[in-house]
């Protein structure tokens, strides 16, 4: 009699086990399927207007400003670099995607965890080095956190970055984030040379950083000597290394959302996100 019951009692723990992992394997899915419905690409739903004569102009008012912003995401910083390159057909090209209907298509990386692009591609503001590539079309189930990158190069637009677990970070095109369904580009607010000390720093030192998700937590969040990082915590350990803190709530982990609330960047460029939400 004993041994039966302790069979069942056993027979019981592990029917309770397995419920218990097919009930969490449910709610993981339904976070999935909530995310891709949540809508990760925004379009303007106002009248695309006419840029051109503003693009003409030689010198350009606040209001010229927040008007060619309304209609390509580009801030007073991009507009500024397209226009001192000549590129004025660019910036409306760049309002003509900014307008444009996309398919949005959800890829698995990992269980429960995508990332969102779409069938086309945005394009990118002029860059700068140390400038920061944000995009919030990266999820596991109900958690949404985004990836970021940090420019290293201007001319050949390559980044450094942390993609994912069980990849080292490594140096690859910015022109990727052109494909997600959302990016930001940001600028640090420290003067055009120190930025581009923290892209060679970056460059030479946080290259073939081993992915881990707990820096901060189970390993030091900054140390003299990094040994593993993740995309957010690269971006910030650079600048952290200069004297800048860009983790805008000073939590253990850096995620990129701490990164995009940081008082302490500037916003260049949104693309599929509405710009009042910002």
């Amino acid at each position: 009699m004993r041994t039966e019951r302790m069979s069942k009692k056993i027979r019981n723990a592990i029917l309770a086990v397995f419920l218990a992992v097919i009930i969490l394997l449910g709610v993981m899915q339904l976070g999935v399927v909530c995310q891709s419905s949540s809508g990760s690409h925004w379009k303007p739903n106002y009248e695309k207007i006419d840029i051109f004569p503003l693009l003409e102009k030689t010198e350009h008012t606040k209001e010229d400003y927040e008007v060619l912003y309304k209609q390509t995401g580009l801030t007073k910083l991009a507009i500024d670099g397209f226009l001192s390159k000549g590129e004025k057909k660019k910036i409306q090209v760049i309002q003509n995607r900014y307008f444009e209907d996309y398919e949005v298509i959800s890829n698995s990386f990992a269980p429960f965890t995508y990332t969102e692009e779409i069938d086309g591609s945005g394009i990118l503001a002029p860059l700068e080095e140390g400038d920061i590539l944000i995009t919030l079309s990266v999820y596991t189930s109900f958690f949404r956190y985004g990836h970021c990158a940090l420019v290293v190069d201007a001319e050949n637009e390559t980044v450094v970055e942390c993609v994912s677990i069980g990849e080292n970070s490594e140096e690859t095109s910015a022109d990727f984030f052109t494909n997600y369904a959302n990016f930001l580009v940001f600028r640090p607010k420290m003067s055009k040379e120190t930025r581009k000390e923290v892209a060679v720093y970056a460059r030479n030192n946080l290259i073939d950083l081993p992915y881990d998700l707990t820096t901060g937590v189970l390993s030091p969040k900054f140390k003299e000597t990094p040994i593993v990082s993740q995309c957010a915590h690269l971006v910030w350990y650079a600048y952290k290394r200069f004297g800048l803190d860009l983790d805008a709530n000073g939590g253990a982990i850096v995620l990129p959302y701490d990164l995009a609330k940081s008082p302490n960047l500037e916003l260049v460029q949104s693309f599929g996100i509405n710009p009042d939400t910002l």
